[in-house]
């Protein structure tokens, strides 16, 4: 059967006459859902005034009529679709190479800081520590004295520390002992018993990092803002080689089970016996560098016996419970550990700098 093309309004055989020729001109896919819309959409198009005229054309003709509507749906569907697999095909040939490896995205990455940091705690995790928490703004009775620090001690001046002109009293905390002094003090609390925490614990490990501040001038060695890690263990009959089995091993765990590590007399008030902790440099073996200052040797941390006074301001007996403290800035082993000479270099967002720190731990 012929199509009866004589059927069509006027208007819409003058359309289908340019179909083909406004087909080929679309240039993207914008121009061709604007052709889809004109000829086959669903309001107030060519198609459905066509299925509207069937309605109402007379018995004899709808046949005819209804050959040719399906048969110009059709083609005008087909021509709209292979035109727009033709400008999708060649927007992708001229923008994409697909013979190319695909870009790949920068990938974030945790702090070399703060995973450093993460390391460190879960060395001591390993020998039963847990961590502990305080606030960075703190008091002079936990920052200062419950550690035993006199009151004319240089550590107090305002030029050493960050006081709080409306509240003297507070300040920024200039290490992360506080935290001892807050959970010494949690553990002598007693039960209707008569019992304290501590002696119903039995004793208690735990570390506390986190950032601390002091007035410092900024310089590759010293910032006024820097992380340590504080670690306290109290126990009955706590001695000297207990702090030094604990941190023999967490320092060749840290730094390589090769290690070397030695103690030296050291003072600190909230410790007696004090002492600081060396480790052989990692940087030259201990034939001497510029970074171990020729010495061989690099102090890493203080430590020592926690002091009775310590003890007793908490509220705990001293002849019954002893332990030792110890403390560490992780800025310091992180320079050791990526042999970077320049702490600013840490703070100062540089991507390349902390994309090459990825494998410091």
């Amino acid at each position: 059967m012929s199509l009866r093309f004589d059927l069509l309004p006027p208007t819409i055989a003058e359309a289908h006459q340019h179909f083909e020729a406004w087909v080929s001109a679309a240039q993207d896919v914008n121009d061709i859902n604007r052709l889809k819309g004109v000829f086959i959409g669903r309001k107030a198009s060519h198609l459905t005034l066509l299925t509207d005229l069937l309605k109402q054309t007379p018995k004899e003709s709808k046949a005819d009529l209804g050959a040719l509507i399906n048969h110009l749906k059709m083609t005008w569907e087909t021509a709209l679709s292979l035109r727009l697999e033709q400008l999708v095909s060649a927007s992708a040939s001229s923008s994409v190479d697909l013979t190319l490896t695909p870009p790949v995205l920068p990938q974030g990455a945790v702090h070399p800081i703060q995973r450093l940091e993460v390391h460190i705690v879960s060395v001591f995790r390993t020998l039963g520590y847990h961590v502990e928490e305080g606030p960075e703004v703190e008091t002079e009775e936990h920052n200062f004295d419950g550690l035993n620090i006199a009151p004319n001690h240089p550590a107090r001046r305002s030029s050493d520390t960050f006081y709080f002109e409306a509240h003297p009293h507070l300040l920024l905390r200039t290490h992360t002992s506080p935290v001892q002094v807050r959970v010494l003090k949690r553990l002598s609390q007693k039960n209707s018993q008569g019992v304290s925490l501590l002696e119903s614990l039995g004793g208690i490990r735990f570390l506390s990092p986190g950032r601390v501040y002091r007035k410092d001038e900024i310089d590759p060695t010293h910032s006024p803002m820097f992380h340590q890690v504080e670690g306290m263990l109290i126990g009955k009959n706590i001695g000297l080689q207990h702090l030094k089995g604990t941190l023999s091993y967490a320092m060749k765990a840290l730094l390589g089970a090769d290690t070397e590590v030695r103690f030296r007399p050291g003072y600190f008030p909230f410790v007696e016996p004090g002492c600081e902790v060396d480790v052989k440099c990692p940087l030259c073996k201990g034939q001497g560098c510029r970074v171990c200052k020729s010495s061989g040797w690099i102090e890493i941390l203080g430590a020592g016996l926690v002091h009775p006074h310590v003890l007793s301001h908490a509220g705990i007996d001293s002849t019954a419970w002893s332990g030792f403290a110890f403390g560490m800035g992780i800025e310091r082993i992180a320079m050791i550990i990526s042999e970077c000479p320049d702490l600013r270099l840490f703070f100062e967002n540089d991507l390349r700098f902390l994309q090459s720190m990825r494998e410091v731990r």
